[in-house]
């Protein structure tokens, strides 16, 4: 993957968090102002006792318009991740019906595997390559 792809990539906001070990390791986000969005589930890892975590994490792109309706009740504040389930009015049933699949269904192929401790910053992009 290009340069430029990772500079695409180098923002990311966390939308969505179904599971969390000293960070997000599976659920929702999107690149900071961009309209896609992609359900990450970690892939692999290497603790480190100085540092944080090295991570991989395995992206596949969702779809519109779920990825519009999961952008537009999740990601329009700049208010970090919600916890899956969220309360407080948020996570409409559309919402919930994307989630519930996202989590019951064996997804395939990532899109991308990238390397981020904590999605703060990514430190490598790669394309998944089918065949």
């Amino acid at each position: 993957m290009s340069e430029s792809s990772v500079e695409k990539l180098d923002h990311l906001q966390v939308l969505v968090i179904f599971d969390w070990r000293d960070g997000p390791i599976e659920g929702i986000a999107r690149r900071r102002g961009g309209n896609s969005c992609w359900y990450f589930k970690l892939f692999a890892e290497r603790l480190e006792t100085t540092t944080l975590d090295d991570r991989l994490f395995a992206l596949w792109v969702i779809p519109d318009p779920d990825s519009s309706i999961l952008r537009e009740e999740f990601g329009e504040n700049d208010q970090g991740g919600h916890v899956w389930p969220v309360s407080g009015g948020l996570g409409s049933a559309k919402a919930r019906s994307i989630v519930d699949e996202l989590l019951s269904s064996r997804p395939g192929s990532p899109n991308l595997i990238i390397r981020t401790p904590d999605f703060v910053e990514v430190f490598g992009v790669w394309n998944v390559a089918l065949g």
